[in-house]
């Protein structure tokens, strides 16, 4: 997307170059050069001088592809010269530092998903399992699609890729329906303190025939002391408080996300120094028309000199090199 959007503001700004209708001042040809240009004296026994004039179309098309070229070719002792291949650098570089620093945090949140195999412990035992595991999200799927064939649950509504591609791990994060995968929720909700695998426990209503109820569980909060037992509410299965391991892994995502953001940041600015970068190249293309004179080299000189006591014609070369 970052290469579409620089190249077809690139194209766009080419294009402009050849369009009808482009205003002369745009490009340094005014009134005031053309008069000038008629009204050079071309009488030999003054010293010619030729006026080179900047092609401001180069300059920009220079400056558009290469910040700094359009400037060297137009006034290399102008600062802007130098600045925008500073610029284009720094921008280069950002793009680079915060998208690479952006492919490290991926590799976190991916390898904290089900890359690192852990000890994960519910009542008195301990199980070895990646965080999130689809043969968990996969059966809890089979139970509700199998339960009610009028309600969301169909396999349309469950599309988890097979394989760790980027909308995997975008899937089992950003959807609410993908929370039965993470090891905190499946063997809390959905096994008993030894790990077997228990029969649901429905919210809101607690019966099957109820097109609106999802997998929940109750989820303990609080002790009361009165009652001498922890009392449980339900947790709808779109809430953080049903896996602290989906909130640690969405706040993983939201770091590598914000490295993105800014390396985004950094393609933005490099085109917009392409652009300022043009426009500033014809600004020095007609400052230079107007102002830079420069000798032809080569130059004749007729006049008369005494020689011998006599007025001879004379018939002068110079060449300035």
């Amino acid at each position: 997307m970052r290469k579409f959007t620089i190249c077809l503001l690139l194209l766009f700004s080419l294009a402009t170059l050849f369009g009808q209708g482009t205003e002369d001042w745009l490009w340094g040809e005014d009134e005031e050069d053309k008069k000038e240009q008629e009204n050079k004296i071309e009488d030999p026994d003054f010293i010619r001088v030729n006026y080179q004039k900047k092609d401001a179309r180069r300059a920009m098309v220079y400056s558009m592809l290469l910040p700094g070229a359009g400037q060297f070719y137009a006034d290399k002792s102008s600062i802007t010269t130098y600045i925008f291949p500073v610029l284009e650098i720094g921008m280069i570089a950002g793009i680079l530092v915060f998208s690479n620093r952006g492919d490290k945090k991926t590799d976190d949140y991916e390898y904290f998903a089900n890359g690192e195999l852990i000890e994960y412990a519910f009542g008195d035992t301990m199980i070895t399992t990646h965080r999130y595991e689809r043969d968990r999200q996969h059966r809890v799927e089979s139970i509700i699609m199998g339960l009610n064939s009028i309600d969301i649950y169909e396999s349309s509504y469950f599309r988890l890729d097979g394989d760790n591609t980027q909308h995997f791990y975008e899937d089992i994060g950003k959807y609410p329906h993908y929370v039965y995968g993470w090891a905190d929720w499946y063997y809390h909700f959905a096994t008993d303190n030894l790990g077997n695998e228990v029969d649901p426990i429905w919210y809101p209503d607690g019966y099957e025939n109820n097109p609106g109820w999802v997998w929940s569980g109750n989820y303990p909060i609080y002790n009361d002391d009165a009652l001498g037992y922890s009392t449980g509410i339900p947790i709808e299965n779109n809430s953080h408080a049903s896996s602290a391991m989906r909130k640690e892994y969405v706040a993983l995502r939201n770091k590598a996300k914000d490295e993105y953001a800014i390396s985004r940041g950094f393609t933005y600015g490099l085109v917009v120094n392409h652009l300022v970068s043009g426009f500033d190249a014809i600004r020095l293309a007609r400052k230079a028309n107007k102002g830079v004179l420069s000798d032809s080299g080569l130059r004749f000189n007729y006049y008369a000199a005494m020689r011998d006591s006599k007025l001879t014609p004379t018939l002068e070369i110079n060449w300035k090199f």
